[in-house]
C-alpha cells in the first residue's frame, strides 16, 4: 500500500517508535523480617556495650540491608554510607553546639554581666536557646540528612543526590510552621506543598531531576472539608467525655461539691480514676479523629506520588484510606507494646507497603542520564542526629 498524503514517514512504524513506553511495573522488596531483626539486635547489643557510640554503624548496616532488598525495574539499590561519615557528622555537630554554648557563657560574663537573668541561670538560658535554635535547625538537618542518603544511594550504578540549600529549606520550613499555627492550621495544604516541592524538585538520578507539579489550591477543598469535620468530631468527642462522666458521677451520687472537694484534695483513688478517665477520653478522641486523619493522608499521599515524576517515568498509586488505617495503627501498636524494639518490623511494614502500592509506568531513558560530576556530601547527618529526628 501507498504512503497517504500528509502522514510523517515510516506512518504507523514511526508513530511506534516515538510513543512513550508506558509500561506498568512496581517495586520489589524481598527482605525478611527474620534477618533485619537480627542486624537489628546486633545493633542494640552492641549499643549498650559502647554507650550508644556504635549507632552510626549499626544504623548503617541497617540502610544496606534495607536498600539492597528493594529493587525497581529489576534493579536493586545500593548504600554506599559509612558509619564513620555518620559519627563525623555528629561531632561537627557537637563541636558547633560547643562554640554556640561559649558564646552563650561569653554573653552571660561580659554583656549581661548575669543582672537580666538573675532568676535564670547560665544552663537555663542556654537551655532556652538550644530549643529556639533547635527549631530552624531540625528542619536543616532534615533537609541536609535526606541529601546525604541520597548521596550514598546508588541505583544501576548511578548515584542519586539533592540539590538545593538546606538552610534556605530550613527557614522557609520555620517560617511556614509558625505561620500555619497562627492561623490555626488553615495553611496546611500550602506548607505540606511548598515543602514537598523542594525535596522533590531537587533529587537527582544521576542528572536526571524529579519534578513535581503540584499546587495547594488544588487540595484545598479537600483539607477544608477535613478541617471542619475534624473540629466537628473534636466537639462530638468533648461532648461524649462530659455526658459520659455527668452519667457516672450521677450514679455514684456526686453532686458538684463533692468532686470540687475529690479533685482540691485527691486521693490515690481519685488520681488512678482520673488517669483512667483521661486515658479512656484520648481512646474516644483518637477513635473518632483518627478515621478522619486516615482519610487525609491516603488521600495526600496519592496526590504527592500522581503529581511527581521522573524524565518520562510516572507515578501511581491507589492506596486507600481502610489501608492507612491499618498501617498507621498497627505501626503504633507495634512501637508502643515492644517499647521501641518493633522498629525492624515498623521499617519492614514500610517497605512492603511501598512495594505493594506505588506502580511506575514507563523506564528512563538510559543514554540521557548521567552519572553525576559531585560526590555529596562528605559527612552526614550530624544536625539531623544532634536533635532526634533522624530515624533510619
Amino acid at each position: 500500500m501507498g504512503q497517504s498524503e500528509g502522514s510523517p514517514p515510516g506512518g504507523e512504524f514511526a508513530s511506534a517508535l516515538t510513543a512513550p513506553d508506558l509500561t506498568p511495573s512496581r517495586p520489589v522488596y524481598d527482605g525478611r523480617l527474620g534477618e533485619l531483626y537480627a542486624i537489628y539486635l546486633r545493633h542494640v547489643v552492641l549499643m549498650l556495650l559502647t554507650l550508644g557510640w556504635s549507632r552510626f554503624w549499626g544504623r548503617t548496616r541497617l540502610r544496606r540491608y534495607l536498600w539492597n532488598h528493594l529493587s525497581i525495574l529489576g534493579d536493586r539499590f545500593e548504600y554506599r554510607g559509612r558509619g564513620r561519615e555518620l559519627l563525623i557528622g555528629f561531632l561537627l555537630a557537637v563541636v558547633m553546639l560547643a562554640g554556640w554554648a561559649g558564646l552563650m557563657w561569653l554573653a552571660w560574663v561580659h554583656v549581661f554581666h548575669e543582672k537580666p537573668f538573675a532568676d535564670f541561670g547560665m544552663f537555663d538560658i542556654f537551655s532556652l536557646s538550644v530549643a529556639v535554635i533547635g527549631f530552624p535547625l531540625a528542619y536543616v538537618g532534615h533537609y541536609a540528612g535526606l541529601r546525604y542518603k541520597l548521596s550514598r544511594t546508588r541505583w544501576r550504578g548511578i548515584r542519586c543526590g539533592l540539590a538545593g540549600s538546606a538552610w534556605r529549606y530550613g527557614v522557609a520550613a520555620t517560617f511556614l510552621t509558625f505561620a500555619n499555627m497562627f492561623t490555626v492550621q488553615l495553611l496546611t495544604p500550602v506548607v505540606s506543598v511548598n515543602l514537598a516541592r523542594p525535596r522533590i524538585s531537587n533529587t537527582r538520578v544521576g542528572t536526571l531531576p524529579l519534578v513535581f507539579a503540584g499546587s495547594a489550591g488544588d487540595i484545598y477543598g479537600r483539607y477544608v472539608g477535613y478541617y471542619f469535620l475534624n473540629i466537628v468530631a473534636w466537639l462530638a468527642a468533648i461532648g461524649a467525655a462530659f455526658a459520659i462522666a455527668g452519667g457516672t458521677a450521677d450514679r455514684l451520687g456526686l453532686s458538684s461539691d463533692d468532686l470540687l472537694k475529690l479533685f482540691t484534695a485527691p486521693s490515690v483513688r481519685t488520681v488512678l480514676v482520673a488517669a483512667a478517665v483521661a486515658v479512656g477520653v484520648y481512646l474516644l478522641f483518637s477513635l473518632l479523629i483518627l478515621p478522619l486523619r486516615c482519610w487525609w493522608q491516603a488521600y495526600w499521599f496519592r496526590y504527592l506520588v500522581s503529581h511527581s515524576r521522573a524524565g518520562n517515568v510516572l507515578f501511581a498509586t491507589a492506596i486507600t484510606t481502610r489501608q492507612m488505617w491499618g498501617f498507621l495503627v498497627l505501626n503504633y501498636l507495634i512501637i508502643l507494646l515492644t517499647l521501641g524494639l518493633g522498629w525492624p518490623w515498623v521499617m519492614h511494614r514500610t517497605l512492603r507497603l511501598i512495594a505493594g502500592e506505588l506502580w511506575l509506568y514507563g523506564a528512563p531513558d538510559g543514554e540521557s542520564v548521567r552519572q553525576r560530576t559531585d560526590g555529596g556530601s562528605a559527612f552526614g547527618e550530624g544536625l539531623l542526629d544532634m536533635f532526634d529526628v533522624s530515624g533510619i
